[in-house]
């Protein structure tokens, strides 16, 4: 990931998994930096297709072999938010799913078409918006942050999949957010451009989120974060998580 300043690269770092001990402590000058120092914009506006662009491909992410063991073999998939189409791809390679991606973005989908992955452009946030058949899983990945009414789209994917929705968020309360705050600096959560995330939560807030929403949680899974603690204490720990989901039961 080509990402601006400091922070990307720490974040990048962080995703590694790295277990050792002397990693980390290699890494608290970085961790001061990150607590201390403002980050600047990559972009002067927020602009999907700037975004998408400044960001370039990236071969897969840490979510894609947490979300594969999620998917049953040759599955129907929705990716809502697909981006660039590392995910589809990488579903299609290892689980032999039969996917299908929108994005907000003309030149995401247009990365994505060039890895062979069905992608059409669609607007998630939109009163009109809807999903117009019914998948096996449907995936909702670093997606529900970047729009003002989440609630809206969570209904709107209801009765539209058979075994699961698998829906990831970054977490607001990971260990490197706490300290930000408490130095007196707000999260930075973004890449590009602050405009990036409209909504926050914390793992333990997003349960609630569900809950309200009529959804109940099947597993949380969590791929990186401080050592082994992000899958011991998710809420501290993890920088973010993967809520695997069905529809409560009537």
């Amino acid at each position: 990931m080509a990402c601006c300043g400091g922070y990307c690269k720490f974040m990048v770092d962080q995703k590694k998994n790295h277990s050792g001990l002397s990693y980390y402590a290699a890494r608290i000058p970085a961790l001061a930096r990150e607590i201390f120092s403002a980050k600047p914009a990559g972009l002067s506006a927020m602009d999907y297709d700037a975004y998408w662009k400044a960001k370039g491909e990236m071969n897969s992410t840490g979510r894609c072999p947490v979300l594969s063991s999620l998917i049953t073999a040759g599955a129907s998939v929705l990716d809502i938010g697909c981006g660039e189409g590392v995910t589809l791809k990488y579903l299609r390679e290892k689980n032999g799913a039969r996917g299908r991606g929108l994005d907000i973005s003309a030149q995401a989908v247009a990365m994505a078409r060039e890895k062979g992955v069905d992608a059409e452009r669609a607007d998630a946030s939109a009163a009109e918006f809807e999903v117009d058949a019914v998948y096996d899983h449907i995936i909702i990945s670093e997606v529900l942050e970047h729009i003002p009414n989440p609630e809206h789209l969570l209904a709107k994917v209801k009765g539209k999949f058979k075994v699961s929705l698998l829906i990831s968020i970054p977490n607001s309360a990971y260990y490197l957010h706490r300290l930000r705050l408490l130095f007196g600096r707000f999260p930075v959560q973004w890449v590009w451009h602050p405009g990036e995330h409209l909504r926050f939560w914390s793992l333990t807030d997003f349960r609630e989120t569900l809950d309200a929403c009529g959804f109940e949680i099947i597993s949380v899974r969590t791929h990186s974060g401080f050592l082994f603690l992000h899958g011991v204490w998710p809420n501290l720990f993890a920088d973010s998580a993967v809520f695997e989901v069905r529809e409560k039961c009537a």
